[in-house]
Order: C-alpha cells, then sequence, then structure tokens
C-alpha cells in the first residue's frame, strides 16, 4: 500500500497535537527562564559591585601596606639611632660609675686610713718596716717612734706575726718584716 500523503495542515494538526501538552507548559518554562535570567543579571550586577569594593578595598591596603613599610623602615632607623646612643649612654655611665667607684673607694680608704688604722699600733709598725730601708727592729724601738704602749706593741706584734707578716725573734725583742712591698 502506498503511504497515505498528509496535507500540511494535517501534519500540523498531528504534531500540534503530539506537543500540545508541552507547548500548554511553555509559558511556566518561559516564565521560570526569565525570572532565572532576571537572578543571573541581578548576581552580576551584585558581583560586580563586590569586585570594585574589593578593588577598593585591595588599593586600600596596598596603600597601608606601603605605609607600613616605610614606617617600619624610619621606626629601624630610630632604633639603630638610639642603640647607639644607648651604647654611648653606658659606655659613659660605665666609665664614670667607674670613676666615682674608685673616688668612693679612695674616700673609705682615706677615712679608714687617717681615722682607724693611723691610730692602730699594726699600721703604724707596717708603716715604719715597710717605709724605712732598716731591716730589724727592737721591740723598744718601736715603742719609742710609735708612741704607744710597750703592751700594744708586743700584742700588735703578735697579731702581725700570727698573720704570716712579719718574723719575732723567741723573746720578741726583733722584728722583721717578712716581705717588703716595692
Amino acid at each position: 500500500m502506498e503511504p497515505e500523503t498528509k496535507t500540511p495542515l494535517e501534519n500540523f494538526v498531528e504534531l500540534y497535537s503530539q506537543i500540545k501538552d508541552k507547548f500548554e507548559q511553555l509559558p511556566s518554562v518561559l516564565t521560570k527562564l526569565s525570572s532565572y535570567s532576571d537572578n543571573i543579571v541581578k548576581e552580576n550586577k551584585e558581583l560586580k559591585v563586590k569586585i570594585k569594593e574589593l578593588e577598593e578595598k585591595s588599593t586600600e591596603v596596598e596603600k597601608l601596606t606601603k605605609e607600613a613599610t616605610d614606617y617600619k623602615r624610619q621606626l629601624e632607623s630610630v632604633e639603630n639611632q638610639m642603640k647607639g646612643l644607648r651604647e654611648m649612654y653606658e659606655e659613659m655611665t660605665q666609665e664614670r660609675s667607674k670613676d666615682l667607684e674608685i673616688q668612693e673607694l679612695l674616700a673609705i680608704y682615706t677615712v679608714l686610713f687617717e681615722k682607724v688604722f693611723a691610730a692602730n699600733p699594726h699600721t703604724k709598725i707596717l708603716l715604719l718596716l715597710q717605709g724605712v730601708d732598716k731591716e730589724i727592729w727592737t721591740r723598744d724601738e718601736l715603742v719609742k717612734t710609735t708612741n704607744f704602749t710597750p703592751a700594744a706593741i708586743i700584742k700588735a706584734l703578735h697579731d702581725l706575726r700570727n698573720n704570716d707578716i712579719v718574723e719575732l725573734d723567741e723573746s720578741a725583742q726583733e722584728v722583721k718584716l717578712i716581705q717588703k712591698k716595692e
């Protein structure tokens, strides 16, 4: 049999009946498509605004970073200068401290020597034995030269002997300095 030939109108009607249900859904699909497209356009605009804001913030951050780097360099320069000043100050302070310590120490020694030790028979005996070229002194010579009592001289001589500073004979009549300071 020969295939029947349909008229264009019949073809249209047949095709229309096949897609009629789907065609009725087309307005809903088009509405959703339009809404979806509008959302994409809106989201695209929002993203462009955010990108612009982020670019501005990025530029600001770069500017702040540059300023921070400049401030850091300036701070390091000031710190280096301060380090030099600090070192100079510490050196001056140490030198002055040494000078003050020596002066204070000398003042203490002077007071001790003038007020305490010079009045002490031990000191006067040592000064005599150290300062004079005479090696051996008698106890009587020490009594007459220092103006201390014989008992004070004997006690001082025994103290000096016990500390290995002088040599005494058995009768404690003669004394000799063990080692003279040159």
